[in-house]
């Protein structure tokens, strides 16, 4: 097997499966297994207080099962009918080389919410893998359902960026040193760039029926690992309006908290939530805050709500003549407003929370956080540039010049009026974003290595 695919493979795949896993029965709950049309096979199913007007569907995540709700599920019960139940390929449902993508879950998630809540409505709560199936299944406008919990939700963006982060993680968990992340993520970057040359992608292979026999060897952890990392969840994003709670533990080595940036700033009536000392389980790290957050979500008045997911308020027009310039340092931070910014030979450097007219750079390092670029001409000029983005509009007549460089872009929105990107040599990553010009309308999520050309 290539070796690019070994990469996706161990990165994808172990990096998501809990560190120990127990099948021990949840107290006071119901049991069952039943045959299901989606995969047909068995699932099974643990319920809670099934005399409750309204229900919860508890959705886990990646070589997980129902006991990972053993926290979750007793406090939901005080007040709701709970189902929770174990995805085919895991715990105790029916196993076999089959697709197991996000899409295909959520189909059998609709089944049971239609045979159990038939004449109830209900709320979704999913954890990493299942954070990504639930936002799949919110996505598909199923009848009753009302509000939306994602945990640490694995699979948004890019597997590009996912694979590096996670690179990124295992170093430092090796070395025991945070400093070692920005190499092992440029190391791994580079590496898994070499995967878009291959002649089959590793998400055809998960597709393949042979794939999954051969070269996954039927292994419904490494299946839907790949099937989660094939899936553009872009338009699930833009689309889901039910009010969203997005919970992410501060220490989540596993999943970039970035995706909960991206899913906060993007998905209408989102807000994001940062659990203190808590890793990729912050249910099983945060027991109580974690339960009290996502009962206060659930059990919150629709008028509440809505107070809560008011727009903000239009900001007035830029007038800022401030300009910032970093030249030869590291490090620095730049907010606010400013007719532009200047970085040429500097590292590490952050913008956050900014509005900026036009920024160029060059031989330099930097991270832009909630950022708007609202460029005349150029948006951005970025020459033997690396840039991280995470939300924001650049628009401008060319809203991206590239040239030799590295752009990672996630939830962020291009509008040219000529062209949304122009670039030479240069190479860009684009998570859950939007595309404007002459040449592309749409969404964007797709990994470019573009030597000469616009979009």
């Amino acid at each position: 097997m290539n070796v690019a695919v070994r990469i996706i493979l161990g990165l994808l795949a172990c990096t998501w499966l809990p560190a120990a896993h127990c099948q021990e029965a949840i107290p006071g709950a119901y049991e069952e297994c039943i045959q299901e049309p989606v995969f047909e096979g068995k699932v099974c199913i643990v319920q809670a207080n099934r005399e409750a007007r309204i229900g919860v569907i508890l959705i886990h995540g990646l070589g997980g099962s129902t006991e990972d709700w053993k926290n979750t599920l007793p406090a939901l019960a005080k007040d709701f009918h709970v189902l929770a139940f174990d995805l085919p390929g895991f715990g105790k449902s029916d196993k076999g080389s089959q697709e197991y993508s996000p899409t295909r879950y959520a189909r059998l998630a609709h089944f049971l919410a239609d045979r159990y809540f038939h004449d109830k409505t209900y709320h979704i709560v999913g954890h990493s893998m299942g954070g990504a199936i639930a936002l799949r299944f919110a996505a598909q406008r199923p009848l009753r359902f009302r509000r939306l919990v994602l945990i640490d939700a694995a699979g948004i963006l890019h597997p590009q960026v996912i694979s590096k982060f996670q690179a990124g993680s295992m170093l430092e968990r090796t070395s025991g040193v945070k400093q070692t992340r920005g190499f092992a993520e440029r190391l791994s970057g580079k590496i898994l760039e070499q995967v878009d040359k291959l002649p089959i992608s590793p998400i055809d292979i998960a597709n393949s029926a042979l794939g999954r026999d051969q070269v996954l060897q039927g292994g419904p952890e490494k299946i839907a690992a790949l099937e989660l990392a094939g899936e553009d969840f872009s338009y699930a994003v833009t689309s889901v309006t039910e009010p969203t709670l997005i919970l992410w533990g501060d220490d989540d080595l596993t999943v970039p908290q970035r995706t909960g940036k991206v899913l906060a700033g993007r998905m209408p009536h989102a807000r994001l939530e940062i659990i203190a000392d808590a890793g990729h389980e912050p249910m099983q790290d945060q027991i109580e805050q974690t339960n009290t957050l996502v009962r206060k979500h659930l059990l919150a008045s629709e008028q509440s709500l809505m107070e809560q997911f008011q727009p903000m308020p239009s900001k007035p027009a830029m007038t800022s003549k401030r300009e910032g310039i970093c030249k030869n340092d590291s490090g620095m931070i730049f907010e606010g407003d400013y007719r532009s910014i200047e970085l040429r030979d500097c590292s590490g450097i952050t913008i956050r929370n900014a509005r900026i007219g036009h920024l160029h750079v060059y031989n330099s390092r930097a991270t832009l956080t909630d950022t708007d670029i609202l460029g005349k001409e150029e948006g951005v000029y970025a020459e033997y540039a690396d840039l991280t983005v995470t939300n924001g509009d650049i628009s401008g007549t060319i809203a991206i010049n590239a040239k030799y460089s590295r752009l990672d872009l996630a939830g962020v929105h291009l509008k040219g009026s000529q062209d949304a990107v122009k670039a030479l040599g240069s190479k860009l990553v684009f998570s859950i974003s939007q595309v404007h010009s002459p040449h592309s309308d749409g969404a964007m999520h797709a990994y470019k290595q573009m030597d000469d050309g616009v979009l």
